[in-house]
């Protein structure tokens, strides 16, 4: 199916312009969550609070904590994806950028603002990682680090993501990140925002008339979501 793409230019460059869109939505959305005190979920939250104390930037550590899940999947697996490079590099770039453009944003003080500041967050976040994740071109090596874990212990997907978010959780304690009621109403409610985002923007992918190679994809996020899905 994937020689599809070669046949249709056009819906190569369409995905790439999806592919590029999505992270870049997904990094603004961090950055506009961080401009609140509600907290960002575990791992973003433990890129803020390295870079809170250290002379590295956020996307910096982006890219350094995303290249050790790299790393650790390739030595499970005992193979190396090497299209993972493109989204840490993209990601740490697009994320320093984020960071940048809203550093002059000033929420007013109250409950209301920072709420409304935090849902646009979490919005762009959740649609723009179902828009990248829906193009079927390579993700975040978390995703490949979950996998990895999976088919090591034989363990379901669900579960390999969940052992990943705990010790998320315990770094960001760790580092003193940005926590609060954001970053659990995250946690807890990301998998199935992002499904619904990644089905829509599918729906939208494709409404040209491209051939659908990312669906199979789409479906195992919505498998492994509902802990389904073994490796």
């Amino acid at each position: 199916m994937r020689a599809n793409w070669r046949q249709e230019p056009c819906c190569w460059w369409k995905r790439a312009a999806f592919y590029l869109l999505g992270l870049m939505l997904t990094c603004l959305g961090v950055a506009v969550i961080l401009q609140t005190d509600w907290g960002l979920d575990a791992w973003n939250g433990v890129f803020a609070g390295l870079a809170a104390c250290t002379p590295l930037s956020l996307g910096g550590w982006s890219m350094i904590v995303q290249g050790s899940f790299w790393v650790i999947a390739a030595l499970l697996c005992r193979r190396a994806q090497w299209l993972c490079v493109i989204p840490i590099a993209l990601k740490g770039l697009f994320l320093d950028l984020s960071k940048a453009a809203v550093a002059r944003w000033a929420i007013p003080p109250g409950f209301w603002p920072g709420c409304t500041c935090f849902l646009l967050g979490y919005l762009l976040v959740a649609l723009g990682t179902g828009i990248y994740v829906s193009t079927g071109f390579a993700k975040m090596p978390i995703d490949g680090l979950m996998l990895a874990l999976a088919e090591r212990f034989c363990w379901r997907v669900q579960r390999a993501r969940l052992a990943i978010e705990l010790c998320g959780f315990a770094v960001l304690l760790f580092v003193q990140g940005p926590f609060g009621g954001g970053t659990v109403l995250i946690t807890l409610t990301i998998g199935q925002v992002v499904a619904a985002a990644s089905t829509f923007s599918q729906k939208w992918l494709f409404a040209g008339g491209c051939t659908d190679t990312a669906g199979s994809g789409t479906r195992a996020i919505e498998e492994d979501i509902h802990g389904d899905r073994r490796i």
